[in-house]
């Protein structure tokens, strides 16, 4: 096996804390048959990277690959690689590894970067991206005057799908975590913003809606927040879960028969977009981008080799709207 280059890689030692994430330099081999070879130029960093580390999602063996996703430009094709060439500019997500300095692919797994989409923002939005696209279209279908609640508004999903819930002419309500989001949020265009530190959310919701509730509850956090959650929905409503980052909540139908609320548990895994690699539903995606309604041009940026960092950060909430890892 002839050695083409070498590249720094993350790799989790071992489930646990950011600690177990390391930095080394390993041997790559060149692209096979099918493949290529990219230089990485933004690597995005997702919550699900979290999951993986912890053990939450445990992994085959270890030491395990790290990532989702990553955009480049390839520097090397493999035999019968007839639909790319050296010097395009691709991306990819939903691929186990992505936290890399180089690396081979299978052409399957990278799609064409649209020429007004940079390489940062490629990174900053694509599962997000995609996860806010599960959620407006295929989860609860969002409609001009209703009222939206969006938990950790101003986190990596948060920031865009708040954004898209309002340009379809929804009223958003969002929760943050600190003042200093909650200023963040305001000057981003958001009137109806709850400090969860120092509001109550009951209270503040019932007085934005004059007490009718909510039409849906977009949440990420899980647990901590459920209970409250589901007395401010109105009978009708619903309730699409999208991620525990507390835990996830304890469902009962009862409640939720009560007052006719619809749960969702909302797996980008199980979503079409999702699985299908080639970029497709990644348009109306972009298009945001190119609409201005996405706003993900200064994303919070750190060294691949700081990648322990990165992730202590976000879940420590020192960040706000998209992480990526710069090789």
């Amino acid at each position: 096996m002839s050695i083409l280059t070498r590249s720094g890689v993350v790799l989790i030692e071992q489930p646990g804390g950011p600690a177990v994430l390391k930095y080394e330099t390993i041997d790559l081999p060149a692209p096979g048959s099918n493949e290529v070879l990219i230089e990485q130029k933004a690597i995005a960093v997702n919550f699900l990277d979290i999951f993986f580390r912890s053990g939450r999602f445990p992994l085959p063996a270890y030491p395990a690959p790290i990532g989702l996703e990553a955009a480049g430009v390839v520097t090397a094709i493999g035999e019968g690689v007839t639909e790319f060439a050296v010097g395009d500019r691709v991306a990819y997500y939903a691929t186990t590894g992505a936290y890399a300095q180089r690396r081979v692919i299978s052409v399957d797994d990278i799609f064409r970067l649209p020429d007004t989409i940079t390489f940062d923002v490629a990174a900053a939005v694509m599962v997000k991206g995609l996860t806010a696209k599960m959620l407006i279209r295929d989860s609860y279908k969002v409609k001009a005057g209703q009222y939206v609640l969006i938990s950790a508004m101003t986190g990596g999903v948060g920031t865009l799908l708040s954004a898209w819930v309002k340009s379809l002419g929804a009223i958003v309500i969002g929760t943050v975590g600190s003042p200093a989001k909650k200023q963040l949020a305001e000057e981003r265009g958001f009137e109806h913003v709850i400090d969860l530190q120092n509001e109550s959310l009951i209270e503040r919701v019932n007085a934005i809606t004059g007490g009718s509730g909510v039409d849906v509850i977009y949440d990420s956090v899980g647990k901590d927040i459920f209970d409250k959650s589901m007395e401010l929905i109105k009978t009708g409503g619903a309730f699409v879960s999208y991620g525990g980052a507390s835990g996830w909540p304890q469902v009962e139908s009862l409640p939720l028969a009560e007052k006719n609320i619809r749960y969702v548990s909302a797996q980008l895994n199980n979503y079409t977009g999702y699985q299908n690699k080639k970029g497709e539903a990644l348009k109306e995606v972009f298009e945001q981008v190119e609409k201005g309604i996405f706003d993900v041009q200064q994303p919070s940026v750190y060294s691949l080799a700081d990648a322990a960092v990165a992730h202590a950060d976000m879940e420590s909430r020192k960040t706000t709207g998209s992480i990526i890892l710069r090789p």
